[in-house]
């Protein structure tokens, strides 16, 4: 365990709208700072520190769970009883916190043991259209950036920012420049027609909407909807409610099952793969899924790849997380339920893949 004295970090709006304006087909963001967690702590003793490093680790469960009772459910209890011992850095900050930085290997594989879910890094962003109607003929929808000063939608854009980071879903806030006025303007946001949402969405690379529409009055009571992959969900509640509610849902559908891991090796196939660093590059992805504990070659042959696959999740949970990227699309007619490629002396293969341009 180590003190770090470097800590940097830029605003995930930030480079979220620069990113997908500049990219739009891009579907996923790569979050970073899942593992690592600011608490605050009174003194810098050894038993504050580890009361510390409890809290912190409760933060970094949720965000790796997405589940909101993570922080406090008996499945982690021990997890945050010996949190220390998955201490990688740490450092006190100017303002009176302790930054922690956990180690994802250790931590992903306590996860996995216990059969709990995994979140991986890799997660769908999603646009967040938040209406508000102040009252008095006051209105807006809450924007990247403020023309004038608007304290009011700075404290919302703080708490939205903050919210978004606790919770680890990465959302971008519209910039709301002529192109946006021209399809979500406070009307269009009000009266919640999803034609103009999904126009929004296409223009920042993400098919996941949340629309919230805030009447400031004494109960600041929100009419949520989420529009994600040709479904919507609707729920009323707080401010908080919309981030935690995404949360939950994309969690539901991304996070890797651990408790439902397929046993032994599974096939993967992925064509148009037409030189070494095309197969190198499609390795080295596999790797990196969540929900895959090794990759094995087991044939490169024309232009096409054969890999095997020991997986801590279940083969949902890889093709979901192959379908959220941007690197392999799934081949025409291919399901991942039926056999596709046979593999002398071992499991058929089961997804297939075409290697994007």
């Amino acid at each position: 365990m180590t003190h770090s004295n470097r800590h940097f970090t830029r605003p995930l709006w930030l480079i979220l709208v620069l990113g997908f304006v500049a990219a739009p087909d891009a579907l996923a963001v790569a979050v970073q700072g899942l593992y690592q967690a600011e608490v605050p702590i009174e003194q810098d003793t050894q038993g504050m520190r580890a009361a510390a490093f409890r809290e912190a680790m409760g933060i970094v469960l949720v965000r790796l769970t997405g589940r909101a009772d993570a922080a406090a459910s008996p499945e982690t209890e021990d997890i945050r009883r010996a949190a220390e011992r998955y201490v990688q850095q740490y450092r006190l900050t100017r303002e009176g916190k302790l930054w922690v930085s956990f180690d994802s290997a250790a931590l992903d594989a306590a996860l996995a043991e216990r059969g709990l879910p995994i979140w991986g890094v890799e997660r769908p962003a999603v646009l967040l259209i938040l209406a508000v109607d102040q009252g008095g003929g006051q209105r807006f929808v809450l924007s990247a950036e403020d023309e004038m000063p608007n304290p009011v939608a700075a404290e919302l854009r703080d708490r939205m920012l903050g919210l978004s980071d606790n919770r680890g879903v990465p959302i971008i806030l519209p910039l709301m420049d002529a192109q946006d006025q021209t399809v979500i303007s406070f009307s269009e946001a009000w009266g919640g027609f999803d034609q103009a949402l999904e126009s929004a969405g296409a223009r920042y690379g993400t098919d996941s909407v949340l629309l919230g529409r805030l009447m400031m009055d004494a109960e600041y009571r929100v009419r949520w909807t989420l529009f994600s992959r040709d479904q919507s969900y609707r729920w009323t509640g707080g401010v908080d409610d919309g981030i935690n509610g995404v949360s939950d849902r994309l969690a539901q559908r991304y996070a890797v099952t651990t408790g439902a891991a397929v046993e032994g090796e599974i096939g993967l196939a992925v064509t148009n793969v037409s030189s070494l660093a095309d197969y190198a590059r499609v390795l080295a992805y596999l790797e990196r899924l969540t929900a895959v504990r090794a990759v094995n070659v087991r044939r490169l042959r024309d232009d096409t790849a054969v890999f095997g696959l020991q997986l801590i999740g279940s083969l949902e949970n890889v093709d979901r997380a192959i379908r959220l990227g941007s690197l392999l699309s799934p081949e025409a007619g291919a399901r991942p339920d039926l056999p596709t490629i046979g593999v002398p002396g071992s499991r058929p293969v089961v997804l297939t893949y075409r290697l994007l341009p």
